[in-house]
């Protein structure tokens, strides 16, 4: 097996082995292979001298991705670390897609504080991988909860359901349901 270690964050670390495995196969994904052959076969060396030393603080962690046997002997087993940094961007900027998403849903029925910490349980994001504060942030910088409809149309349609789940079996009447129909339209 052919691979290449990659350095990234701890939790894009987690991320990756979540969705691609560790070491982590790309082939399933075809814009995520595509964007990591670009950095195997076209290297990009712009920002090199910036991004001289990758710190071990930024990226604390590292991944082994594999690579077929073609781009190994073809491209090398190297990112620059231009492409290091970049490619490390793109899968970022997929995990907190993916937190934001999960978080926003966990809201439909729990409170904040909660949403996060079942989203770190649910998908191994411990506090030394990625801390509650630093989701918290993220999630409230990047996320307008608040003013979003989808909490209240979903209890608009749960509420529809049970009702005339109640009205079939006889609980409440025609007229019951009608008066409901009545004050929420006037919301």
């Amino acid at each position: 097996m052919f691979s290449v270690d990659l350095p990234v964050k701890a939790y894009v670390k987690q991320y990756i082995t979540l969705n691609y495995g560790n070491p982590a196969d790309f082939s399933s994904d075809k814009y995520i292979n595509s964007q990591f052959r670009r950095c195997l076969t076209k290297p990009c060396t712009r920002y090199n001298i910036r991004y001289k030393e990758l710190s071990e603080l930024f990226y604390s962690s590292s991944i082994k991705v594999k690579i077929s046997q073609d781009d190994f002997y073809r491209h090398g087993w190297e990112l620059t670390p231009t492409d290091t940094v970049a490619f490390g961007k793109i899968m970022e900027h997929q995990a907190k897609f993916f937190m934001r998403n999960m978080i926003s849903f966990y809201l439909t029925y729990l409170i904040k504080r909660d949403a996060i910490l079942k989203f770190q349980q649910t998908f191994g994001f411990t506090e030394d991988i990625w801390s509650y504060d630093s989701i918290k942030k993220d999630f409230y910088r990047k996320v307008d909860f608040e003013n979003s409809n989808y909490s209240k149309e979903l209890t608009t349609k749960i509420e529809k359901i049970i009702l005339v789940n109640l009205s079939n079996l006889g609980t409440l009447s025609h007229k019951a349901i009608s008066h409901y129909d009545n004050l929420k339209k006037a919301d």
